[in-house]
């Protein structure tokens, strides 16, 4: 039982070569592993590489826990990495601990202050605290993209650099990372189509929901950008969607599967996006979001 409490971090962060945010090692299957902890205003984050079999007892006392399952898979409660297709489900814990399977799990672990911010109305709310800091901080979706794309000048909308966990033999595992929408923001439609190159590796993504400003943000589907009609799924604090790419089931197993890749090598996606939800009060009130662009290789459904 690794009791996270007391559990010393045995993996240290490094500065990404090439990309934004910080590297972090977490083994092979067989290893335990646990990072250092940072925070996000009242957010407690830490990533946790549980050996077959081994469990991890989570620390209640400091407030509610989130375990998202990043590769393999919990026996005790019953997650994966991918809910169903389009599904929602809860990265919650109300059990004393959480227990690993046969394939052992590397997930995050989110522990909410009883303080948590219900209503994020400013970016100084969100500082990120913990080792090599300087290298985790926000950022305007414009200053980022607009030698891209002028789509975002203007919007109220944030993203910081994340963590790079990485496999035993350096692959990267998944990048996790952080993003804010302002109400009525949309983060365009898009469908992640672009060549993938070592500075951008195809990945299958997952979303986990920290803090929905109005309780109407959330993902959606449409035809095309520009398209009249979206279909929505709004997502709650704790909540997680499944697959919005192109899944090809196991055929002795249609429930999981592999994400499908076009020709050039990126995931095959439909057009998709994130849109907050607007209402009348003064004053802002953001979308926290977590991003886990798990790469192609090690995204299993």
């Amino acid at each position: 039982m690794i009791e996270l409490k007391t559990a010393i971090a045995n993996t240290v962060p490094v500065k990404h070569d090439t990309r934004p945010g910080l590297c972090l090692d977490m083994g092979s299957v067989s290893d335990a592993r646990i990072s250092p902890a940072w925070s996000m205003g009242a957010w407690r984050l830490q990533f946790v590489r549980l050996p077959p079999g081994e469990s991890l007892h989570p620390d209640h006392s400091e407030g509610e826990v989130y375990v998202k399952v990043i590769q393999g898979r919990l026996e005790s409660p019953e997650r994966r990495a991918y809910p169903r297709p389009h599904e929602l489900v809860t990265t919650r814990v109300l059990t004393e601990s959480v227990t690993a399977s046969v394939t052992g799990a590397l997930v995050s672990v989110f522990t909410a202050d009883p303080n948590v911010h219900r209503s994020l109305s400013s970016m100084e709310q969100l500082v990120m605290k913990g080792p090599l800091s300087e290298a985790l901080v926000w950022e305007t979706f414009e200053s980022r993209f607009s030698r891209f794309t002028p789509f975002f000048n203007g919007a109220d909308a944030h993203l910081v650099p994340g963590f790079h966990l990485l496999a035993a033999n350096s692959e990267e595992i998944a990048y996790v990372y952080f993003w804010t929408a302002g109400k009525g923001v949309d983060l365009s439609t898009h469908n992640h189509g672009n060549t993938p190159s070592p500075h951008s590796p195809a990945f299958a993504e997952v979303h986990q929901v920290l803090n929905n400003g109005t309780g109407k943000g959330g993902m959606y589907l449409t035809a095309e950008p520009g398209a009249p009609t979206r279909t929505r799924l709004t997502m709650q604090r704790g909540e997680e969607h499944g697959p919005f790419f192109v899944v090809i089931p196991n055929p002795g197993d249609p429930a999981t599967g592999r994400p499908k890749l076009r020709e050039n090598g990126a995931v095959d996606y439909p057009w998709h996006g994130w849109e907050a939800g607007s209402d009348s009060l003064p004053g802002q009130r953001y979308d926290l979001v977590t991003a886990y662009e798990i790469t192609a290789p090690y995204a299993v459904i």
